[in-house]
């Protein structure tokens, strides 16, 4: 090839190789973001996956606090409907002689 053609085509090459790995350098920059937001996605789902199952026994536990307040309640009322006078704390049933 003739010296001046060369010349020409040398810069168009060196121009042309820094956009070629200018590209894949970005290529590789974006990749790898994509997989650091698809790493914290799945953080952020276990975190939320944990933070749920939290929430499910403490539901369990106030559905427990109100099975055992509603069945207190339900005493109460059929202690109260039998007319009798409550015993006091501490006092002696009192037989009969």
């Amino acid at each position: 090839m003739p010296p001046e053609i060369v010349e020409a085509i040398a810069p168009l090459m060196v121009l042309t190789s820094i956009g070629i790995i200018f590209l894949v350098g970005m290529k590789m920059r974006l990749s790898a973001k994509v997989q650091l937001q698809a790493g914290s996605k799945s953080e952020d789902v276990e975190r939320l996956a944990d933070a749920v199952d939290g929430l499910h026994e403490e539901v369990r536990m106030l559905r427990e606090e109100y099975t055992e307040l509603q069945e207190r309640m339900d005493f109460t009322e059929r202690m109260l409907s039998t007319g009798k006078p409550p015993k006091a704390l501490g006092e002696q049933a009192s037989t009969p002689s």
